[in-house]
């Protein structure tokens, strides 16, 4: 393929139109969107009126005018993109933050059983903060199979199955549906981290009877 080839290729591209509302140094092609994407051309503007007008001049009066239902109104635009209704996303704190909270909620809500399921292959994070959510309920666990293994080692005592929908590595896909039904099956809750996945692949939580979530905003 030339270079006129990738030139026409872009200039063709429906979200070519895109570039422009994205700062960027003269001659930089920047491909890292996982970590610290492009900055928008609007969003210098936007932080000083947060800062100046709606903090400075508005003070406590911003909590009501947008401040305070921030999270539900931006959950309500995700929740398209990942197969859930406006009322079921929220956002807010980290994915690591998150991901706590649902696993400890999780083992929580049913005190019979005590193991967190996971694959070794899951991405390193959740694999830690999984290890800090059974420290802090008595009697909890982390079980951590190979990929392969996962299916067998499904049993009673399993409270829920912690999977990345996309792995961070090699792209691989489990199975939403399946794997949820796999979970459900056993008794056990299913928490996805879709942190890898939203806005690549399609993405039905209701479809697939999904209990929890978390993701980002890669």
């Amino acid at each position: 393929m030339t270079l006129d080839e990738v030139r026409a290729l872009d200039a063709a591209d429906p979200l070519a139109a895109y570039r422009e509302q994205f700062a960027l140094p003269e001659g930089v092609i920047y491909l890292d969107g996982n970590s610290l994407g492009a900055l928008p051309k609007a969003t210098p503007a936007a932080l000083a009126d947060v800062a100046t007008r709606q903090w400075g001049d508005r003070l406590i009066r911003s909590w009501n005018e947008g401040w305070i239902d921030a999270p539900q109104r931006i959950g309500a635009k995700i929740a398209p993109l990942i197969g859930a209704a406006a009322d079921e996303v929220i956002i807010g704190d980290t994915t690591s933050t998150h991901l706590f909270k649902a696993l400890v909620a999780a083992l929580r809500a049913n005190p019979d059983r005590h193991t967190v399921m996971s694959e070794a292959g899951n991405f390193p994070t959740d694999l830690h903060i999984a290890e800090g959510a059974v420290a802090c309920v008595p009697g909890a666990r982390l079980k951590v199979v190979a990929r392969a293994d996962l299916a067998e080692a499904l049993d009673e005592d399993t409270a829920v199955l912690l999977l990345t929908h996309v792995h961070y590595k090699t792209g691989e896909r489990f199975d939403m549906t399946a794997w949820t039904a796999r979970a459900h099956a056993t008794g056990a809750l299913m928490l996805w981290d879709l942190s890898h996945s939203v806005g690549a692949v399609p993405i039905d939580l209701n479809g697939a009877e999904a209990d929890l979530a978390v993701g980002c905003t890669y």
